[in-house]
């Protein structure tokens, strides 16, 4: 992960200085795709593109859902044991959930205005064009920086990082190979810009660091028996949440029809 993580910074300094000096570059990039005598962008009217881009929507789900339901499952059932290994599931869960569910989709996207290439003037729209470091565009939801989709490829460095050994350099490297690809098509689409893709991959991929670090890669990290008992108490205490708030909803009834 570590090399993945200089990749990252790397690019992600290299993109945020030159297109903060050179925004104009963004458009140049999705000019590549945009055809100017259709006034579209070819490749999203393209089958095979669309069939890549559902899979690519689809597949980190393969991943994340067995971790969400072990987690739901050990709530629900807090003196069973999980079934599959309590730090991998919460690494999934909890970076899915805060990653391109929460600080992406529910934040960056809803809060910042740039509006996408495809409602742009210069490819047959009605915005204008702001550069990635401004949040002041006129999209008014579900806007283009930064980009869901390109999120959701790069998340997948997170099983990827549970891998061990070579094994784990090759799960890796098609992880990131699968986010460009699926980032690449949105641009492709006119769907995102270029920085919208290379933003989503580094706060997602310096998010799964942190969380690794949290809970693998440090001293005294806890032990997959220590994060499953931490989950069995909590849904413990969830249950007897429930049972007073039913049994406080049963006592109001009764004094209800009492009266």
């Amino acid at each position: 992960m570590k090399w993945v993580l200089f990749f990252a910074l790397v690019t992600g300094a290299a993109v945020a200085i030159l297109f903060t000096v050179f925004p104009q570059w963004d458009l140049a990039i999705s000019g590549l795709f945009w055809n100017a005598s259709r006034r579209n962008f070819g490749v999203a009217g393209m089958s095979w593109a669309g069939t890549i881009r559902t899979l690519a929507n689809w597949i980190p789900w393969l991943f994340a859902g067995p971790a969400f339901a072990a987690i739901v499952l050990k709530l629900i059932f807090p003196t069973g044991q999980m079934f599959m290994p309590a730090r991998a599931a919460v690494l999934l869960a909890f970076t899915m959930a805060m990653g391109p569910g929460l600080m992406v989709n529910g934040l960056l996207k809803e809060h910042w205005g740039r509006p996408r290439p495809v409602h742009v003037d210069s490819f047959g729209g009605k915005d204008t064009f702001r550069p990635w470091f401004s949040p002041d565009g006129t999209c008014p939801t579900n806007c283009s920086f930064v980009s869901g989709e390109g999120a959701l490829g790069f998340w997948l460095t997170a099983p990827a990082s549970l891998v061990p050994g070579a094994a784990g350099v090759v799960a890796m490297g098609a992880a990131v190979g699968f986010a460009a690809l699926a980032g690449g098509l949105r641009i492709a689409f006119g769907g995102h810009f270029f920085t919208d893709v290379v933003f989503s991959g580094v706060l997602v991929i310096l998010l799964i660091v942190a969380t690794r670090l949290w809970l693998y890669d440090r001293a005294r990290a806890p032990t997959d028996a220590a994060v499953e008992n931490a989950i069995g108490r909590a849904g413990t205490a969830l249950h007897a949440l429930v049972r007073r708030a039913w049994a406080g909803l049963r006592g109001l009834a009764g004094r209800r029809g009492g009266a």
